[in-house]
Formats: C-alpha cells, sequence, structure tokens
C-alpha cells in the first residue's frame, strides 16, 4: 500500500496535472501563489515541477516562470468537425475566415464530387485556431445545390457541419486520406512556422444520411501540434493452419 508520502506526491502531481490542463499554451502562477494555493512547502512544489518538466509537459525559465508546453492534439479518426473536436478537447476553436467564394468545379473537383465540369461549389477557406493557436488550413468544397449558403459571420466562430445540420442536412459518413507533406512559405506563414516544415495533408470525402456527397475538404495540419490515433482489430481468424 502506498505511504502517506507517496499518496501526497500522487495528489500534488494531479493538482499540477488539472492546473497545465487549465493554462495550456500559458504560463503558470508563480511558484509562491502555487505553494500557497496547494498547500505545499516551496522545495515539494519544485520537486514536483521538475517532475512534470522532464516528462516534457513543463517548460522553466530562469526568471520568466514556468510554462506549459505545447502537446500534440490527438484525433482519433471519427466524423466530427475541427470545432466540435476542439472543444470535446477542452480547447476554443475559432476561425479567421481566409475567404468565401462560389465558382465552378474544375475537372479534379468534379470528379472528386461526381459532378459535371462547371457545376456550381461553395469554397470556403479558413485558418483555425485552438487556444488562439493557428492549428490547420483549411479549404472545404461545398456542392451548392446541396447546401445551404453560409456567410463568413457564420463561420468565424461556428461549427460548418451544426451549420448544415440546422439546415436540414444531416451528415452521415465520410472517406478520409491522411498523408505527409510540406508547407509552403505563405502555408507556413499563416500557421507560424518555419517554412517547408512537416505537415498533415487530410483529404476528406463527406456523405450525407440519404448518400449523397455533400463536401470535399483539403486540410494542412501542423504536424508539431496535431497527431491522427487509429484503432484497429486484427482480422477474425480462418480455420487452423492459415498462415501465420
Amino acid at each position: 500500500m502506498p505511504s502517506d508520502r507517496a499518496l501526497k506526491r500522487q495528489q500534488l502531481k494531479e493538482q499540477l496535472l488539472a492546473l497545465v490542463e487549465q493554462h495550456s499554451g500559458g504560463r503558470l502562477p508563480p511558484e509562491r501563489e502555487l505553494s500557497e494555493r496547494l498547500g505545499v512547502a516551496r522545495e515539494t512544489l519544485r520537486r514536483a515541477l521538475s517532475e512534470l518538466e522532464h516528462e516534457g509537459l513543463l517548460d522553466r525559465r530562469q526568471g520568466a516562470g514556468t510554462f506549459v508546453s505545447g502537446q500534440p492534439v490527438v484525433k482519433q479518426l471519427q466524423l466530427m468537425s475541427f470545432s466540435e473536436d476542439m472543444r470535446e478537447r477542452g480547447l476554443m476553436p475559432s476561425s479567421e475566415v481566409l475567404s468565401v467564394k462560389e465558382l465552378g468545379a474544375n475537372a479534379k473537383l468534379a470528379q472528386k464530387l461526381k459532378l459535371t465540369p462547371g457545376a456550381a461549389l461553395m469554397e470556403l477557406k479558413r485558418l483555425r485556431f485552438a487556444n488562439d493557436e493557428p492549428m490547420a488550413l483549411e479549404t472545404v468544397y461545398l456542392i451548392k445545390a446541396r447546401a445551404p449558403e453560409v456567410n463568413a459571420e457564420q463561420l468565424r466562430t461556428g461549427s460548418l457541419y451544426e451549420l448544415l445540420q440546422r439546415s436540414g442536412l444531416v451528415i452521415r459518413s465520410a472517406v478520409q486520406e491522411v498523408q505527409a507533406t510540406v508547407l509552403s512559405e505563405e502555408e507556413a506563414d499563416m500557421l507560424e512556422v518555419p517554412p517547408f516544415s512537416p505537415s498533415l495533408l487530410v483529404e476528406r470525402l463527406v456523405l450525407s444520411n440519404t448518400g449523397e456527397i455533400v463536401e470535399f475538404a483539403r486540410t494542412l495540419y501542423r504536424a508539431d501540434r496535431y497527431r491522427f490515433e487509429v484503432n484497429v482489430m486484427r482480422a477474425p481468424q480462418g480455420a487452423a493452419g492459415d498462415d501465420a
């Protein structure tokens, strides 16, 4: 059974981890304030902070304070919007709308969306943020005949999928591909990383509950702040004697 001292250390660590989540990407309160708030000696607090720094959760800077390290956001491959995903993780999503315009489908988009070339599309470009930190560059193509009109103000703070659902369009499933790429100088500048930094390119084709294609999206995620998690299961095994 753990000793009282070990239990107190674990309790202190859990309290500090809760503070780390509250101050994602920011600075923790000064040590004096933390020790008084948590009811522990300064030296005990320093040992706990050093442990979290060793685990990569904190960055302690002499004369500046203790900062929460930027940890990658883990995304399971399930169908939800960026806004829904960030809110589920306790982060505040927001967007800078780069452009909203109507255009005709070129040959590549027409093939993806199973339309005739020239069919009317809405192109939405957004820079996506989590807690005011740029996370992704997104370009969405909506089939104009199947989606409601959306404007820049709606997209700035709202979820596109929630807007579609309120209009009666129910999203059911998606086909999604993920591949590694690098960012151009312009893309890197918007995402506030060095030029030619690694990125995750996600292409998603979204279907409604009636089986109709609703949108095609291309999103560039910062590879240093985003990673995908996939749960896989082994296929049922055949009769005995199958290859190992």
